[in-house]
Parts: C-alpha cells; sequence; structure tokens
C-alpha cells in the first residue's frame, strides 16, 4: 500500500482507507496527527503519525521504526490504544494496528492484571466455568478484575464458531473441547510455526480446500512466552457480506440505466465473458504512449471499413475509443484495446482495458456522468462524448483495473 503523501491536499485519496479493510467505517485522519508509540516487547518510545481510524483498526505512518508486534499508542495524557502491528511490506511506512484495548487511566491497573493473567490461565487447561465457582466469593480488587476476565472467556467459549488454541513448544492444541476439523488445524500449524520466530502477532485467513470454510486466524504472543490463538468461523459473515455488495452492486447498476435510459450499464466479469462470446476478435493493440493513439484509430478503421459502417458512424466511433483509450494514458499507465465483431457482422464491441486500482463502486455515477470530477479513478472529462457517440456502454471495474466496453450498431 502507497501513501499518496498528499494529506489534506488530496482529499479524495483512500489508499490509507481501503488499506484497513473496514468497508465504509474508516475515516482519514486530517492533518495526520503525532501520537506517541511505545513497543511494549523493548519498552522504546518514538513518535508516529495518525493517518487513519476504523472502529477495530487504525492506520500508522513511520518511516523510522518497524510498527509489528504489540505496541501502545498515546492518544492523550489519558487516552491510548493497545494493538498489535500487522507485518507489512518492507520499506512500506504506513502500517496496520489491530485494536486490542482502549485504555483510560484509571484502566492501567486492569490492562496490567490482564497480563497476569493470561500468564496464569494460558499456563494450564483450565476450564474456566470452573474456575468462577473458586472465584465466586472473593470481593477484592484482584479477585474482581480477574474473575472478569474468565467470564469474558467462559463467554467466548459458547461461541461455536471460536475456537481457541494455545501453541507452546512447537505443539498446538486446544483449550477445552471444541476445535476446528483436521485439515484446518494443520493449515494453522504450519501459519503459527512460520510466524513464531518473529514474535510478533499473526493475521491470515484459512480457506478449506473444498472452499466451504473460510476462518480468521489470530495470533497474540503471551508474556509466558507462548502464543495464544483464536480462530474464527467467517463464513456466514463473508457469504452475507457478498449478497450485500451483490444487492447494492445491483441498486447502482439500475440507477445507472434508468438515468441514461439504458444506455450505461455496469457488468460483472462473469457477463462481460458471455457478451463477447457473442463475437470474434478483429484486433487488439497495446496502448502505452500517445503517439500509439493514431495506430489505433488507422486499425480500427481499417477493420471497420470492410464491415459497411457509414463514414459518419465510423468517425463516431473512432473519437469515442480515441477518448477512452486517452483516458488510460491520462489516469495510468495504458491499457489494451481490443476490437470485437458480433457473430451477425450487424455489431462491433472496443474493449478497453486500463490497469489500475479500478473505481470504487460508490464513486462510479460520479466518475461517469459527472463532468468535471477528477480523480485517478476517473474515466474524464470526454466520457459524455463516449455516450453521445456510442449505442451504448458497458462498464466493468475490479481490484484488477477498469474494462470499458463501446458497443456500435454498424448498420446505422
Amino acid at each position: 500500500m502507497i501513501l499518496c503523501e498528499r494529506c489534506p491536499d488530496n482529499p479524495t485519496c483512500d489508499n490509507c482507507l481501503v488499506a484497513l479493510r473496514s468497508g465504509g467505517a474508516a475515516n482519514k485522519v486530517v492533518p495526520p496527527r503525532t501520537v506517541k508509540v511505545t513497543n511494549l516487547a523493548t519498552m522504546e518510545s518514538f513518535q508516529a503519525k495518525l493517518v487513519a481510524v476504523s472502529r477495530t483498526t487504525i492506520g500508522l505512518s513511520s518511516s523510522d521504526h518497524d510498527l509489528h508486534g504489540r505496541i501502545e499508542i498515546e492518544l492523550a495524557y489519558d487516552f491510548r490504544i493497545i494493538g498489535s502491528g500487522l507485518r507489512g511490506i518492507a520499506g512500506d511506512p504506513y502500517h496496520i494496528i489491530d485494536i486490542e484495548k482502549v485504555l483510560r487511566r484509571e484502566d492501567v491497573l486492569e490492562r496490567l492484571l490482564l497480563e497476569e493473567f493470561h500468564t496464569w490461565h494460558m499456563s494450564g487447561e483450565l476450564d474456566p466455568t470452573d474456575v468462577l465457582l473458586h472465584w465466586k466469593d472473593r470481593d477484592d480488587e484482584r479477585g474482581r478484575l480477574i474473575k472478569q476476565e474468565i467470564q469474558k472467556l467462559s463467554i467466548l467459549r459458547q461461541i461455536e464458531t471460536i475456537f481457541l488454541y494455545l501453541y507452546d513448544e512447537g505443539e498446538v492444541r486446544p483449550l477445552g473441547d471444541a476445535r476446528a476439523s483436521v485439515e484446518v488445524e494443520r493449515e494453522m500449524q504450519r501459519l503459527v510455526e512460520e510466524a513464531a520466530g518473529t514474535g510478533g502477532a499473526v493475521r491470515e485467513q484459512i480457506v478449506t480446500s473444498d472452499g466451504t470454510k473460510v476462518f480468521d486466524l489470530y495470533t497474540s504472543v503471551l508474556p509466558d512466552r507462548t502464543c495464544g490463538i483464536a480462530l474464527i468461523d467467517v463464513t456466514a459473515v463473508i457469504a452475507e457480506e457478498r449478497k450485500r455488495k451483490r444487492r447494492e452492486w445491483e441498486i447502482y447498476k439500475d440507477i445507472l440505466g434508468v438515468v441514461t435510459e439504458g444506455k450505461l450499464l455496469l457488468l460483472s466479469d462473469e457477463e462481460l465473458f458471455f457478451l463477447l462470446r457473442e463475437g470474434h476478435k478483429l484486433l487488439a493493440i497495446d496502448i502505452r504512449l500517445p503517439e500509439q493513439l493514431a495506430e489505433l484509430r488507422k486499425l480500427f478503421k481499417q477493420a471497420l471499413e470492410p464491415q459497411g459502417i457509414s463514414d459518419k458512424r465510423l468517425l463516431q466511433f473512432l473519437v469515442a475509443v480515441n477518448e477512452a483509450a486517452s483516458n488510460t494514458l491520462k489516469h495510468g499507465n495504458g491499457g489494451v484495446v481490443t476490437l470485437y465483431l458480433s457473430n451477425d457482422r450487424q455489431m462491433c464491441r472496443a474493449v478497453i482495458h486500463d490497469e489500475g486500482q479500478g473505481i470504487l463502486l460508490e464513486d462510479i455515477p460520479r466518475a461517469t456522468l459527472q463532468q468535471g470530477f477528477s480523480t485517478r479513478h476517473s474515466l474524464g472529462a470526454g466520457f459524455h462524448v463516449i455516450l453521445q457517440y456510442c449505442d451504448r456502454v458497458y462498464l466493468s471495474s475490479s481490484l484488477a483495473g477498469t474494462k470499458l466496453i463501446l458497443e456500435c450498431i454498424l448498420s446505422r
């Protein structure tokens, strides 16, 4: 993940928010705020920039320190966050921190007791419900706090989709009777062993070989040098999120279709595949330099003139294709332009595929229909010309890039 380095002068950039992977629940800190960071393993303190925040993660920028492992971020005199930094890309100053706990000054005692509790509890296979019986009548502060943490763990164990494990001396063993499948435990063992030498937290995802189950894996090094593991079954959550995104996508598709009277339609990659199967490819050209646009127009003209297209229709289509190809140079590193002819030879389609990061779904209406809307994800100010000169325009956008399909009926 590369920061644009231009906050707050570039408010349209959302790189720091996308990296948090928290949907639309994240916010940028503009301007970035200086905070005090302490590495809890070495107790070294230094400063970093708070760039983005969400309910479960924050984004910190530090070019001088690697922020993986457990750290404490002091936001104010009596307000701080305990989190685990995910190991990022070497040399990248942007770090994602998973929030474990938010503390105020009066909570510091509780944090220290929680560390003691983990050391004591994780050293053996204890059943929280049994321990609670022995602590029922204790009313001192230390007993109350330890009882509170055991109650939390007891609740977690009643949730079937959360499995708790302990990694100790090269072995992963479950804490209690609930456990995942042998296949998942084997993969979990491999991931934990790979990360054991780093001494930092691990956050990974495990997918079963048949693709029916997805788990989030979280590990945290404990004070007694063992490693606690939480394995969460997120299959249902991901399925529901996919349904929600599909419903949202359908809404945007319907809106664009209504506003443009069916002239601009969103297309999935699967729909695009079947659309292009209705014809055959005439040519393809890689556009990387402005000088190649003239060659593009020449090749398109040579391919389409024998198909009986009128001079006016050919000129309009060439203008639209040139505009779309030009935008791939203005807003990225170019792309590939491919020309298809339908099987009945009555229609042609030009596919312009750039290699950018795609357009966010919520930005598509403005990127396509609002003149003057300009970001690195925009399709350019000339998009209204493309809509005017084509019979229909399809748009398919993902992290793999944006595909623009310009459709022209040859016999009109």
